[in-house]
């Protein structure tokens, strides 16, 4: 869906009707609704037997089943939008009638040859659009999975190929607006829309992307009702392509942090896994963190992202916590694994730490100058005590102030844990206010 923007969605459904597979993630468990107004379309020859078309006012409807050894397990159900193609029948019959016009004027010979002429390109459009119900398409994505999952990332590979072969895509500024506004939704998903609860502690976040679409991770991600994961990442990239780096780094970890993974060794998976499927000159640096709110323990790893800052309450300083390793996504795991190391820190009551990404600290303003990091440390002796979003809010004030008018040039993203001074307990914020202030800021 990212390479064609005509595809309006893809579904995956398994025997029972149940959706398996969304463009839409909030769709994923429900049971599947045909479009209304669906008509079918005799099939034409080049389909498979059990392959179907439909259609209604807006989209064409192929649905391709997915098959076990003999035994349908699922249906893929792909929607493709008629908009360009009733763009270029128009653009088509806005031609014939000027060539139609200059043919009358020749007479009835050329007007033959003209109409000849006519009629070849008629029938490739005609061709390609009945190409688009073909749906079988070669096997692009690798994974290492049960063998049904296998069988559906296949057959969804499959397809997407042959639509990218079929199509010819014009990028013009509206599609490319269209393509930034579904990116955006779809980060609104993989970023969280509330943060958990954890005795003891308060915890904020601040982001905001640089364009319409960042490349800036986050994550807090409980494992019981006292320890919890805290991520925070930066993709070598903004835009779409960072979206997508984001979004696979983002699965993977939660389905290493729900195994209970230590962080360095949840670092060395995660870096074995992307070192397999990314491009070149594309590179995640990450920090890991496992927080027991039990004592206070937390354990953290990073993959050559920004060192960790800890206020301690008591004594109003400010410490900076630096680890050596190797970005993610580029060296083999013996490489990488050389300089990654796990450390461990205690919380005491009305500490506080502090993870971000460099757009923080690289924010330049109208002169040129950087924001930094001796601006950030002194806001923390001065703010800090006050709490995870007392000291949050005060940053944004400075940074609004700082930068002034001065466009932001790189995705920004903080994230404050408080250990709450005894007998202090702050409520959760809740969704709307959540959503407010990470996701629209």
């Amino acid at each position: 869906m990212r390479t064609n923007y005509n595809i309006a969605s893809i579904i995956v459904i398994d025997s029972r009707g149940i959706i398996r597979g969304h463009s839409d993630v909030m769709m994923i468990d429900r049971p599947y609704e045909r479009l209304p107004n669906l008509e079918m379309i005799d099939a034409p020859s080049f389909l498979a037997d059990d392959d179907e078309i439909a259609e209604n006012e807006r989209v064409f409807q192929i649905s391709v089943p997915v098959t076990d050894h003999g035994e349908r397990i699922g249906t893929v159900h792909l929607q493709y939008s008629k908009d360009e193609i009733q763009q270029a029948v128009d653009r088509m019959n806005l031609r014939i009638m000027r060539i139609g016009f200059i043919s009358i004027l020749f007479g009835a010979l050329i007007a033959m040859l003209l109409a000849l002429h006519i009629t070849r390109p008629v029938s490739i459009l005609t061709k390609s659009v009945a190409a688009i119900g073909e749906g079988r398409l070669d096997t692009r994505i690798q994974i290492d999975s049960v063998r049904e999952i296998e069988t559906l990332a296949g057959t969804f590979n499959e397809m997407a190929r042959r639509l990218e072969e079929g199509q010819k895509v014009l990028v013009d500024k509206k599609r490319m607006e269209k393509e930034l506004e579904i990116a955006h939704d779809i980060q609104e998903t993989l970023l969280p829309s509330t943060l958990p609860h954890l005795r003891n502690y308060e915890m904020d976040v601040y982001y905001h992307p640089a364009s319409q679409v960042g490349g800036d991770y986050f994550d807090l991600i409980p494992l019981d009702d006292r320890h919890m994961y805290v991520v925070v990442g930066d993709v070598a990239g903004k835009g779409v392509p960072g979206l997508v780096v984001m979004a696979m780094v983002r699965v993977i970890v939660r389905a290493l942090a729900l195994q209970r993974e230590n962080p360095e060794q949840l670092l060395r998976r995660l870096n074995s896994l992307l070192k397999k499927d990314m491009k070149k000159n594309l590179f995640v640096t990450l920090f890991c963190g496992l927080l027991d709110a039990t004592d206070g323990t937390l354990v953290f790893a990073s993959a050559a992202h920004m060192p960790l800052l800890v206020y301690r309450g008591r004594d109003r300083l400010v410490q900076m916590l630096w680890t050596k390793a190797k970005p993610l996504g580029l060296f083999e795991d013996s490489v990488f694994a050389k300089d990654l190391e796990e450390n461990t820190i205690k919380l005491m009551p009305g500490d506080l730490f502090m993870q971000y990404t460099d757009g923080l600290t690289e924010m330049k303003n109208s002169d040129g100058d950087e924001f930094g990091m001796e601006r950030m440390m002194q806001l923390a002796v001065d703010e800090a005590a006050g709490g995870a979003r007392h000291f949050l809010g005060k940053i944004k004030e400075h940074l609004r102030s700082f930068r002034g008018d001065e466009a932001q040039s790189d995705d920004l993203t903080l994230l404050t844990v408080n250990a709450l001074p005894e007998g202090m307990e702050r409520a959760p914020a809740d969704r709307m206010e959540l959503l407010d202030r990470v996701v629209f800021d």
